[in-house]
């Protein structure tokens, strides 16, 4: 019996499996393509033929297979997890999380449900990071080995879906924001400004950014959206000016339209002189009307 099981052996689960083993715990690999496991069993690692005789090997299974979908196909709905702890890291929806706990549970399994905010190369480390949502009491069981991921590894709620909604909620925040830098890398560009002009004009904006992230939280808290400050309006008037001179360069402003469009939403609905996270009220309106057509 080890002490841990890793299914999937991709970039991912390869430094997962590194990690453990070098932080002293012993570890069974399985994947699908089985000499992907060599350099792991050279490393002191135990090289499983099956999913199901991984599972079986250890009393917890870190799975960090393409999706949950895998997971349930690899062990089969025969399998009886009794005894036995899933800590699935791949990527997923909410839905995917509550799903495949259902599935393991009606398995007599036990289950974790994890997201990791880190490159393969930052497992272990100190800004290595991996977020787990499920039972408190699961956690602090094996709490120890999961939190040698990484350094900024935790546990953040014992709902199952926690996990998944706190990452696909940065992931909006964080990727739209790049995407948005990459759309003004071309807006500039057309206009004869450089990249690296740029980003020494859009650096001192980022703590005003942080600043406006905190005053977001604040007025939905509070429910109070007056402002003596940018409105709703002004904003709308910033993202017409955008787009109006991207027409001239024949860009495509695809994320500053959808911030366009959003507070021209929140001009027509009456918001034109709230702050401008006065668009969250409006956003849950949408939200609420789709979920009731």
């Amino acid at each position: 019996m080890s002490d841990v099981s890793v299914l999937g052996l991709g970039l991912m689960g390869s430094s997962i499996a590194h990690t453990l083993i070098d932080k002293g715990y012993s570890v069974t690999v399985w994947n699908r393509t089985t000499e992907k496991a060599a350099p792991l069993t050279a490393a002191g690692g135990k090289a499983a033929f099956t999913a199901v005789e991984a599972v079986e090997s250890s009393p917890i299974t870190i799975s960090v297979l393409v999706d949950s979908s895998a997971l349930v196909e690899c062990l089969g709905d025969d399998i009886d997890l009794t005894g036995r702890t899933i800590v699935n890291l791949a990527t997923g929806t909410p839905a995917d999380a509550r799903e495949l706990e259902q599935w393991v549970t009606k398995r007599n399994g036990l289950m974790l449900s994890g997201t990791i905010s880190a490159y393969p190369k930052d497992i272990g480390t100190p800004v290595g990071g991996v977020n787990y949502a499920g039972p408190i009491e699961l956690w602090n069981r094996n709490a120890e080995m999961l939190l040698a991921l990484g350094g900024l590894s935790g546990h953040v709620g014992e709902v199952i879906t926690d996990a998944s909604t706190l990452d696909l909620s940065m992931l909006i925040f964080y990727m739209s924001s790049i995407a948005a830098f990459q759309e003004a890398v071309v807006f500039a560009e057309a206009f004869g400004v450089s990249p690296d002009r740029l980003v020494e004009f859009v650096r001192p904006g980022l703590p005003v950014l942080e600043r406006e992230v905190d005053e977001t939280v604040r007025r939905v808290e509070s429910g109070d959206y007056t402002t003596d400050e940018a409105t709703i309006g002004t904003f709308h008037h910033c993202m017409d000016l955008v787009w109006k001179a991207s027409a001239t360069i024949a860009a495509r402003p695809i994320i500053s339209s959808a911030a366009r469009e959003l507070f021209a939403l929140g001009v027509s609905e009456g918001r034109a002189n709230e702050i401008p996270s006065g668009a969250v009220p409006l956003l849950r309106q949408i939200r609420d009307r789709s979920q009731h057509s």
